[in-house]
């Protein structure tokens, strides 16, 4: 559904010439009442009225009067994972999948790191449908890319990505690995972005993707290579060498959440010890991304997390390595030979976006833009 609204700036005109409603009126010939209701915007004005304003103020009609932007409102579906805020107008990403909206909530504490492409309406807290008013273009929107993955630099890769002449647009939702497959799987997003390792085959992402889409032909574009590790405060005061190091008693640390590569490694990484992940880290303290991992450390919120170094590096601490991984975009074999996957990889292929990879640090561009269905081994 689409509607416009009529714009109105006489009382705006009118203040600028420093003239009272009733002055405006008598130059404009017409009443007082007529000119309240106008500017009010209670009733629209006829042609020749608009004219008589126009000539009254020295101003084009277009300058008094004009649609806004036409205003679509759709229905979507609301991705499982979203929280609608209470009681007031949530910001939402949009994205067509099939042929069908669906609505991704930014969350509130996401004030300036995304710009919303819609409003949803009050009162669609509780609903899985919601009527969602767009902020842009429909057909712009319809040219999106919802990716959702951990990776910091997919914001990098959206800048670049909705620069391009194509037109077509990026949107970066974040979210863990195994969130990301789970949105993929339920038709949220267009690519999952994910690093988990197959212990058994010592190969990254094609194991679990045979997990989530057992029936399902996939593909795997990889984006970067990364060292995930401990990262800690700047000269390393408390000493922290291993995951072992963890359940020191004065050792605060901060865990990501669930199905994230972090804490896969750190479960492995236990396992190998013999420990529980459950005794060496206080619930309380997790991290949403590297980056928030590696802030806590920043501001003394905590000594140690699981991250990848580029977070380390951002916020100048110290890192301590523990594994080589490899991030790769997941999506099914028929998005192939869509024009946003096939500018996505143009992006990823260019010189431009690997040296500015390589020159942000702690990424490797060795596989980036290579398209798989196997892995290769390191």
């Amino acid at each position: 559904m689409t509607t416009s609204k009529m714009k109105n700036r006489l009382r705006e005109q009118r203040l600028a010439n420093q003239l009272s409603q009733l002055e405006l009126a008598k130059r404009a010939g017409i009443s007082r009442q007529t000119l309240i209701s106008i500017e009010s915007g209670d009733s629209v004005p006829k042609m020749d009225i608009a004219l008589r304003l126009s000539m009254a103020l020295g101003v084009r009609v277009e300058n008094l009067f004009c649609f806004e932007e036409s205003i679509s409102v759709v229905q979507a579906t609301l991705a499982a994972d979203s929280k609608l805020a209470y009681g007031q107008e949530s910001r939402v990403i949009l994205g067509e999948i099939d042929g069908c909206w669906v609505a991704h909530a930014i969350p509130v504490c996401d004030v300036f790191g995304q710009a919303a492409d819609g409003f949803v309406q009050k009162g669609s807290s509780h609903s899985k449908k919601v009527n969602v008013e767009s902020t842009g273009n429909l057909e712009v929107l319809r040219r999106q890319l919802l990716v959702m993955g951990c990776a910091p630099v997919l914001g990098l890769l959206a800048a670049r990505l909705n620069r391009e002449p194509a037109g077509v647009r990026l949107a970066w939702i974040q979210g863990s690995s195994e969130n990301a497959l789970e949105a993929l799987r339920r038709g949220e997003v267009h690519v999952a972005g994910i690093h988990l390792l197959d212990e058994a085959s010592g190969q990254y992402n094609l194991t679990a993707v045979r997990k989530y889409f057992p029936k399902s032909k996939m593909l795997l574009l990889n984006f970067v290579s990364w060292e995930q590790g401990m990262v800690v405060s700047p000269g390393n005061p408390l000493k922290i060498r291993t995951v072992n190091d963890i359940s020191r008693p004065k050792i605060r640390f901060v865990a990501r959440e669930a199905g994230s590569g972090a804490n896969e490694l750190l479960e492995r990484l236990l396992r190998a010890q013999r420990a529980r992940a459950s005794e060496k880290v206080a619930p309380e303290k997790v991290a949403r991304g590297h980056m928030e991992v590696a802030h806590a450390i920043s501001v003394g919120a905590a000594d140690a997390g699981i991250a990848i170094r580029g977070a380390a590096l951002a916020y100048g601490l110290d890192f301590i390595p523990l594994a080589q991984e490899r991030f790769d975009f997941v999506f099914h074999r028929e998005m192939a030979a869509d024009l946003r996957i096939e500018r996505l990889s143009s992006v990823l292929e260019s010189q431009a976006f690997r040296r500015e990879l390589e020159l942000v640090g702690g990424y490797s561009t060795k596989y980036t833009g290579q398209l798989f269905e196997d892995a290769p081994v390191d």
